[in-house]
């Protein structure tokens, strides 16, 4: 197979999915029930710290269905991160303009869907020849994101107490870590690789293609 032929992309397939994907959610969030849910995934969190690899390999392998779980997440990362710019922009909003604001605030609530999505579309694209669905892409790249939730919990703390990030800054560090290593070996299971030495190549590929589309959506001022 050709670099042409295995990059290539199959838009229908994409489109399908992506819609499937989009109904899916929905349904969920029309159906989520914040109480149970919520208990649910503190408990599957708590299971979660105690092996996260193997959390995220069942997963990114099919054996759990977590999207009530995942959306319960993605909710906390983006009322975290709207909080997080509500509070920056009270702080130091004023030194900037109306719209400026607003699109800050926006790109609050975007951020972590761009986050998760865009690299969850590179890797569905390049795994095109896996039954994974685009699913059980998102929910394994929100599973293995859990410590950068925490670390965005956490910069609310870091602009509300001054001082603060002595304590936080070296927990930060080690949470930013953890989901580096997490998401590796997430997406190195949802391609079903065995061997490190070809999955690196990947896995570089996805991170440059990702960093430099949310680059882009930075310039516009969405992310």
């Amino acid at each position: 197979m050709s670099e042409r032929e295995k990059f290539s992309v199959d838009t229908e397939k994409l489109k399908n999915e992506t819609k499937e994907t989009v109904d899916q959610v929905k349904e969920s969030i029309k159906n989520v029930d914040f109480k149970k849910d919520a208990e649910e995934t503190k408990g599957f969190l708590k299971e979660m710290f105690s092996n996260p690899f193997n959390a995220v390999k069942r997963v990114a392998e099919g054996e759990e269905n977590v999207l009530s779980k995942v959306v319960i997440i993605m909710i906390i990362f983006i009322v975290a991160s709207v909080i997080y710019e509500i509070i920056s922009l009270i702080k130091f909003g004023k030194y900037a303009g109306f719209g400026n604001n607003l699109l800050d605030l926006v790109a609050s609530v975007l951020n972590p869907l761009f986050y998760i999505s865009v690299p969850a579309i590179i890797i569905f694209v390049m795994n095109k020849n896996s039954k994974k669905s685009l699913i059980t892409v998102i929910s394994t790249l929100v599973i293995a994101a859990v410590p950068v939730v925490i670390n965005q919990i956490i910069s609310i703390i870091n602009i509300l107490v001054t001082g603060i990030t002595i304590v936080t800054s070296p927990i930060t560090t080690v949470l930013s870590a953890i989901a580096i290593i997490l998401t590796y070996f997430g997406m190195k299971d949802l391609f079903e690789e065995q061997e490190d030495s070809t999955f690196i190549k990947k896995y570089a590929i996805i991170k440059v293609i990702a960093a430099l589309i949310l680059v882009i959506l930075a310039r516009i001022g969405i992310y």
